[in-house]
Protein backbone atom coordinates (compact mmCIF):
# COMPACT_ATOMS: atom_id res chain seq x y z
CA UNK A 1 0.00 0.00 0.00
CA UNK A 2 1.58 3.33 -0.73
CA UNK A 3 1.53 6.48 1.60
CA UNK A 4 -0.76 9.03 -0.54
CA UNK A 5 -1.55 12.30 1.50
CA UNK A 6 -4.99 14.37 0.46
CA UNK A 7 -4.43 18.22 -0.32
CA UNK A 8 -7.51 20.43 -1.64
CA UNK A 9 -7.87 20.48 -5.09
CA UNK A 10 -7.60 23.79 -6.04
CA UNK A 11 -10.89 25.84 -7.26
CA UNK A 12 -11.79 26.82 -11.01
CA UNK A 13 -11.75 30.10 -11.94
CA UNK A 14 -14.98 31.82 -11.26
CA UNK A 15 -15.49 32.48 -15.50
CA UNK A 16 -15.68 28.26 -15.73
CA UNK A 17 -18.10 28.25 -13.80
CA UNK A 18 -19.94 30.83 -15.79
CA UNK A 19 -18.82 29.73 -19.08
CA UNK A 20 -20.23 26.00 -18.06
CA UNK A 21 -23.73 27.49 -16.73
CA UNK A 22 -23.85 29.16 -20.32
CA UNK A 23 -23.01 26.42 -22.68
CA UNK A 24 -25.48 24.02 -20.25
CA UNK A 25 -28.26 26.58 -20.18
CA UNK A 26 -27.74 26.92 -24.20
CA UNK A 27 -27.84 23.42 -24.91
CA UNK A 28 -31.16 23.09 -22.91
CA UNK A 29 -33.11 25.84 -25.02
CA UNK A 30 -32.07 24.59 -28.16
CA UNK A 31 -32.20 20.87 -27.64
CA UNK A 32 -35.68 20.66 -25.00
CA UNK A 33 -38.93 21.02 -25.20
CA UNK A 34 -40.70 24.05 -23.45
CA UNK A 35 -41.15 22.13 -20.54
CA UNK A 36 -38.04 20.10 -19.65
CA UNK A 37 -36.23 23.41 -20.23
CA UNK A 38 -38.40 25.29 -17.58
CA UNK A 39 -37.32 22.28 -15.14
CA UNK A 40 -34.15 22.37 -16.31
CA UNK A 41 -33.20 26.04 -15.89
CA UNK A 42 -34.84 25.99 -12.42
CA UNK A 43 -32.75 22.84 -11.52
CA UNK A 44 -29.57 24.53 -13.31
CA UNK A 45 -30.22 27.65 -11.22
CA UNK A 46 -30.76 25.37 -7.92
CA UNK A 47 -27.59 24.05 -8.35
CA UNK A 48 -25.25 26.42 -9.52
CA UNK A 49 -26.50 28.55 -6.65
CA UNK A 50 -26.02 26.23 -4.08
CA UNK A 51 -22.60 25.42 -5.17
CA UNK A 52 -21.62 28.89 -5.22
CA UNK A 53 -23.51 29.43 -1.80
CA UNK A 54 -21.31 26.47 -0.56
CA UNK A 55 -17.83 27.62 -1.74
CA UNK A 56 -18.58 31.52 -0.94
CA UNK A 57 -19.06 30.14 2.59
CA UNK A 58 -15.52 28.71 2.42
CA UNK A 59 -14.57 32.00 1.45
CA UNK A 60 -15.06 33.95 4.39
CA UNK A 61 -14.46 31.36 7.44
Amino acid sequence: MSDTTHTEPQSLPTFAYIAAFIILFVILAVFADLFVFILGTIGLIVTFAAFYRDKSHDDHH
